[in-house]
């Protein structure tokens, strides 16, 4: 008979339910106070959760349960602040990852090589855009991922991203199934959701 492992489970500081822990962010507090993310969750110290929302960051800031969780004061910060926080240490982490790509050459830059990849029986997994692509471009590599169902993003601009893959200007790149597009797509998942709260 087959074992079934279930997920350590947590508990939101926000909205108080207990879900598994990997749908949660975990923040630790630094020596000097500061409350950090830990988006590895692998940094030391006593963990707190968080659900991916402003709801529930603005909630448990008001009611000061991160004092409560690491059982210290913490730094004051607004639920603003916390989430830039957040979306920096994302995008980060999101470049690193490119990075690691880059290091392993399992990557596609360029609009026609990310087009000709996609036309290959192994698919790709995810195609970020450059935010400063043209819109010509950009609507043709929209089309054809569309057509594969593959993920596709915008972010950074064209010179940061030729500057993480150790190129010049590159307006696509393209990720091919696998761990490290896997582990892109969960950290994209979390930046578009803590996004689109801020923004809806």
């Amino acid at each position: 008979m087959t074992q079934v492992h279930r997920q350590p489970q947590r508990t939101c500081l926000g909205c108080r339910q207990s879900v598994e822990q990997t749908r949660l962010l975990r923040f630790v507090r630094s020596p000097d106070g500061e409350i950090l993310v830990d988006l590895k969750g692998r940094l030391p110290g006593r963990g707190a959760y968080l659900c991916n929302r402003r709801s529930c960051i603005e909630e448990a800031l008001r009611r000061r349960q991160f004092d409560r969780s690491f059982r210290r004061d913490c730094r004051p910060v607004t639920a603003d602040q916390l989430i830039d926080l957040m979306t920096r240490d994302m995008l980060t982490r999101m470049a690193s990852l490119l990075g690691m790509a880059r290091k392993s050459a399992k990557f596609y830059a360029g609009s026609n090589a990310v087009l000709e990849a996609m036309s290959r029986k192994k698919p790709l997994a995810v195609v970020i855009l450059a935010q400063d692509i043209s819109p010509q471009i950009a609507a043709k590599v929209r089309g054809r991922a569309a057509l594969q169902k593959i993920v596709t993003t915008e972010l950074f601009n064209k010179l940061e991203l030729g500057r993480i893959l150790g190129r010049a200007e590159r307006s696509v790149v393209g990720l091919p199934d696998g761990k490290l597009a896997e582990a892109f797509l969960e950290d994209l998942r979390r930046y578009q959701d803590i996004q689109g709260n801020v923004n809806g």
